[in-house]
């Protein structure tokens, strides 16, 4: 392994700006914070002149999909911390992030060398969290083993730890918050449940919603909460969940789910959109055009909450619940920050809430400061986001284990693809649930001819409804859903023969192709442009590799 000094850096330890201008890093791990005389001749050096190191960031809340630790990684996220995942995702996920299992553990102790992969974040999951019996987040994940009662509490905690989960996720949650009606834990199921995940040394983050459930969850023992409450607690609260000793996630950016002047914030935010790979913005620009409130939330409680929790001595930790809708693994939490200042915190504060906080909260000893001795997972930044918090995003490298992170690999590979096609087939998953438990609630409507054939789907937006080819393509304006309905019956089929504007994955510029074969999630396409090779069947992609309008 390459041992490396950073020169002439500003150096933000986790907490504060640091005596000293130059850090050492050798075999994976921080060995000297000083100045010039640190410097050993014929190791890497790296300039960092009008830049701050920074530790490596985390992520005290998200949900895995494939290649998430990866994506995390290219936006300066060095350890995500899972807050409900199926096997199926964590396991590949905690291999790819060299995360889990002994050998992990003593490196995170300090007892074993660094051995974090250069290309993925460090993860650490929950698996599957304890709810009741339909409870939430039964319509994302389902089915799961689930809790039933007290009796439930201490074999469900034990199965999680032997499938390495490194805390327990419970979920205190019957939907009052959002004015929903789901079965919920009690308070006898979570305090078994809490017990049982201390004697295995879990932590227990508890998911809830309300400054009601904030202070119950707290009463009960839980060790974190894993949002900031969504309504507005009272002093009375912010005192019982301060005297209780829990720590809180922020998760301030679920906002960000919600665009602004047909925006999703994350894509009017320069230097994070054009490190967005062409699929993740794709993503971003379909999430902004579905159905929203008329009046979506503007986070005000949930900021105020923070900062009187923050002044009341509870640590908070910077989270984002990415994957939610306009939300990205690691480039979220460059946001999260930023509504952390809005809220209140300095700018150094925020940073503690992405590096030492969740560190130590959840027994991440060796990292998320800068000292020696800690595991070298660093970030560079221009400028001095101690002054100006947008400065995180302005990523000069990043290391993990003193391995400079390739973010080269992860846009458009099969990796990539298999994280957005995930998505994909669970936020179906979820409309389809939402419309059998909720019939009245907006939902994409199939419509068909008589013979049975899809022509499209009618989409209901925040304006009105909109015609949608079956691969996703706008056929025309927002209108009304008669009118949506009526255009797909009439253009629905013919308009497939039409030759369409395309800009793919491979191609920056718009350029027209006849769709030579149509599915929901591929197309195939002939270019119209006679110079252009291809073969003479036309390319299959997949529908996230393309935009396409008419």
């Amino acid at each position: 392994m390459t041992n490396v000094t950073f020169a002439s850096v500003r150096i933000f330890n986790g907490r504060e700006v640091v005596h000293g201008t130059h850090l050492r890093v050798a075999d994976g791990r921080i060995d000297a914070i000083g100045n010039a005389e640190i410097v050993r001749p014929g190791e890497q050096l790296v300039d960092g002149s009008g830049a701050t190191l920074l530790p490596g960031l985390i992520d005290a809340h998200v949900h895995l999909l494939p290649g998430s630790a990866q994506l995390a990684a290219t936006f300066g996220v060095t350890t995500i911390i899972d807050q409900f995942s199926k096997p199926e995702v964590f396991v590949p996920e905690l291999a790819a992030g060299s995360s889990g299992g002994a050998a992990s553990v003593a490196a995170e102790s300090g007892t074993a060398p660094a051995t974090a992969c250069s290309k993925a974040a460090s993860v650490r999951t929950s698996g599957i969290g304890a709810t009741a019996p339909g409870g939430h987040p039964s319509i994302a994940y389902a089915p799961f083993p689930t809790v039933s009662g007290p009796g439930d509490a201490s074999a469900f905690v034990a199965a999680r730890a032997d499938q390495g989960s490194t805390h327990l996720k419970l979920i205190y949650d019957d939907g009052s918050g959002a004015t929903l009606n789901m079965p919920s834990l009690d308070i006898a199921t979570m305090e078994a449940l809490i017990r049982a995940a201390h004697r295995h040394g879990l932590p227990v983050v508890a998911h809830v919603s309300t400054a009601r459930g904030a202070v119950v969850v707290a009463q009960c023992g839980a060790d974190v909460l894993a949002h900031v409450p969504f309504d507005r607690m009272t002093d009375g609260e912010i005192g019982s969940v301060a005297r209780s000793g829990v720590a809180v996630i922020s998760t301030l950016g679920l906002i960000d789910g919600f665009p602004v002047d047909g925006v999703m914030p994350l894509l009017a935010q320069p230097e994070l959109a054009s490190r967005l790979s062409f699929r993740w913005r794709r993503v971003l620009t379909a999430q902004a055009n579905r159905w929203m409130p008329p009046e979506p939330p503007d986070g005000a409680a949930a900021r105020y909450n923070a900062t009187a929790l923050h002044e009341s001595g509870v640590r908070v930790l910077a989270g984002t619940d990415a994957p939610n809708p306009g939300l990205v693994h690691g480039a979220s939490l460059h946001r999260e920050l930023q509504h952390l200042v809005r809220a209140g915190l300095r700018p150094a504060e925020a940073l503690t809430a992405a590096t030492v906080t969740p560190a130590d909260v959840f027994g991440l000893h060796d990292r998320g400061r800068l000292e020696v001795g800690a595991r070298a997972d660093l970030v560079l930044v221009d400028g001095d986001p101690t002054a100006a918090i947008d400065a995180t995003q302005a990523l000069r490298g990043t290391w993990i284990g003193g391995q400079q992170v390739d973010t080269a690999s992860y846009a458009g590979s099969e990796t990539e693809l298999a994280g957005i096609r995930w998505l994909r087939a669970t936020t179906d998953k979820i409309i389809a649930a939402i419309r059998d438990q909720w019939p009245g609630f907006p939902a994409p409507e199939e419509v068909t001819r008589d013979d049975g054939e899809l022509l499209g789907y009618a989409v209901p937006l925040a304006g009105g409804w909109q015609a949608t080819t079956v691969f996703g393509a706008a056929l025309g304006p927002v209108t009304s859903r008669e009118d949506a309905i009526e255009l797909l019956r009439t253009e629905g089929l013919a308009s497939l023969a039409e030759l369409w504007w395309v800009r793919a994955i491979d191609h920056p510029d718009w350029r027209q192709a006849r769709l030579t074969e149509v599915q929901p999630d591929r197309l195939r396409l002939h270019w119209a442009d006679p110079m252009i090779e291809q073969p003479s069947g036309g390319t299959w992609y997949d529908v996230s590799d393309l935009e396409v309008k008419r």
